[in-house]
């Protein structure tokens, strides 16, 4: 669903670039997921020096602009094992479609978005949500590329991809109304999504304008199919020798044709 001319773009950047990328890239990120959640057990205050805050950040604790990505996605550890396991399948398709560079660019341009905005004034306390905006963004990229994918959610119900990818982006949105300043937690949620926007926005709006075409020429169709060549029409009462064969038409003095029904009645 990447435009067109974005899609040569990244054929160009990925032909001199693309020996840099990181292969599995979500999978080194769930990977690092997967040490800080042992660490967490091991020392419960480990978790507080990876989350983004921005404060701390222009402080000195630099390493905070990339450590929230490797912030457990739970702290139970059956969801958290889960969670990794789809992590991994994500992964594992996009790369399938994608390849490794597009993925690397995805997963950087999401990681830079959403450390900058940081930034921004009244955006204090919005880190904790970074890790779910994150990998939302990364679920419906999948979702877009693989609607019908089935997923077993815990491994017993069966949900497509597209229903999913629903239910976080209506999640979001609840986070976003309920949260203290819903304005500034709309532009934190959309600055992350914002990669998305990008890589499949104009996807959406090409696809949109050619199903509105395709609905004005059928709408002009149907109109079309529905008037009739027909010979004969009454004046007064429009019937033609398509409805009713029977009558007969004659043209009367004043140059307009009737029926014979109506030359009666007359």
């Amino acid at each position: 669903m990447i435009h067109e001319k974005g899609s040569r773009l990244l054929d160009r950047m990925e032909h001199r670039f693309g020996r840099l990328a990181l292969p599995k890239l979500l999978h080194w990120i769930a990977g690092f997921q997967a040490v800080s959640f042992a660490l967490s057990i091991l020392s419960p205050d480990f978790l507080a020096w990876i989350v983004y805050d921005a404060d701390l950040i222009l402080h000195g604790q630099a390493w905070r602009l990339v450590s929230w990505i490797f912030f457990p996605s739970s702290l139970n550890p059956l969801f958290f094992l889960f969670a990794t396991m789809f992590t991994l399948y994500v992964s594992n398709s996009l790369e399938q479609e994608w390849g490794g560079f597009r993925v690397n660019l995805y997963v950087f341009c999401t990681t830079i978005c959403l450390a900058l905005v940081g930034f921004l004034p009244f955006t204090q306390g919005i880190g904790s949500l970074y890790g779910w905006i994150f990998f939302t963004t990364m679920f419906l990229a999948f979702a877009t590329l693989f609607p019908d994918a089935t997923i077993n959610l815990f491994g017993i119900i069966p949900v497509k991809a597209k229903w999913l990818a629903v239910a976080d982006v209506l999640y979001l949105v609840a986070i976003v109304l309920q949260a203290p300043t819903p304005l500034v937690a709309g532009v934190v949620v959309t600055s992350g999504l914002l990669p998305y926007l990008v890589s499949f926005g104009p996807g959406f709006s090409e696809s949109f304008r050619r199903s509105s075409e395709a609905r004005v020429r059928r709408h002009r169709f149907e109109e079309a199919s529905r008037t009739d060549d027909t010979f004969h029409r009454c004046e007064s009462c429009g019937a033609t020798e398509a409805s009713h064969p029977a009558r007969e038409f004659r043209v009367a003095v004043d140059g307009n044709e009737y029926c014979d029904a109506c030359r009666k009645a007359s």
